[in-house]
């Protein structure tokens, strides 16, 4: 399969500027991914993807014995864990390359439609907030830009998020097999939640395999294993941190918005989400 995705890389990279050049291994990567894996996890950038991730990674990192802290890589790491399933954890056109969205965006998603499918949704003006502090703090991609300004004006702002998630809305039907699991929901009740995408994806483990994945990726026991540097892995901070706004984990409240705008941003914010946004999601 890598070998397939470097050919198809080389055949094409002279013809390429590097922007589009990244774009396009990304596109070859979820065309490969999503055909062939076993489940598929969907999410837009900051909806919870990585906490899901770590819980069902607990739940195989466990099985094979792997050391504690360990977040498993679903693709890269089943040559050496023979009975890893293929998880492919995709944002579809909505990953950012230098500050660009650069997937094309109104394209049928036909292969992903033969493999189960969760999608993992979150409150958009969360996930825009969310998105503000990863593009001007974590990756440095905006200069001087005033939170509300991106929120509202900005690419990969409000407007983008609702896009996704229409799109989505509206492509998930055609899945064979698919689920949407709110962030929300996942933080008021991770145990169901969770216990729901393990069932869903017929995974062989019980309650007690379930709680415990639960409890080690606990936002609060997350947080504290990126800050002291103990996550070795490229999803999350690499070293120690002091700033919150800097990590991966960052703070996860749900409506946590309302502490970064005054009431009629608020207001005007949660009209366009009403008006806007497919009511599937019941937000």
């Amino acid at each position: 399969m890598a070998t397939c995705r470097r050919l198809f890389y080389l055949l094409i990279r002279t013809r390429l500027d590097e922007a589009h050049t990244a774009a396009y291994k990304l596109r070859t990567r979820q065309l490969i991914g999503a055909s062939c894996s076993n489940g598929i996890i969907l999410s837009y950038p900051k909806s919870g993807r990585t906490w899901v991730e770590s819980m069902l990674s607990r739940l195989y990192v466990r099985r094979f014995g792997q050391p504690d802290t360990r977040i498993l890589d679903f693709q890269e790491d089943r040559e050496e864990l023979p009975g890893l399933p293929y998880f492919f954890f995709t944002h579809d056109y909505a990953h950012v390359t230098h500050g660009q969205w650069l997937i094309p965006q109104r394209r049928r998603r036909r292969h992903f439609r033969a493999t189960p499918t969760v999608f993992i949704v979150r409150y958009p003006i969360d996930t825009a907030v969310s998105m503000y502090f990863q593009q001007s703090r974590r990756e440095r991609n905006l200069d001087q830009v005033d939170i509300y300004d991106f929120v509202t004006t900005h690419r990969g702002g409000l407007e983008t998020i609702v896009e996704f998630m229409n799109f989505w809305a509206r492509e998930l039907p055609q899945i064979r097999k698919y689920k949407i699991v709110r962030y929300e929901d996942l933080s008021s009740d991770a145990y169901k939640s969770f216990g729901e995408i393990v069932r869903f994806f017929d995974l062989d483990f019980g309650d007690a395999d379930i709680r415990e994945a639960v409890e080690f990726a606990r936002f609060d026991s997350l947080q504290q294993l990126e800050k002291d540097g103990k996550l070795a892995d490229w999803r999350f901070s690499v070293s120690r941190v002091e700033d919150q706004d800097d990590m991966k984990v960052r703070r996860g409240k749900v409506g946590g918005y309302k502490d970064y705008f005054d009431d009629a941003q608020c207001k005007e914010l949660e009209r366009i989400v009403a008006e806007s946004l497919d009511p599937v999601y019941g937000y």
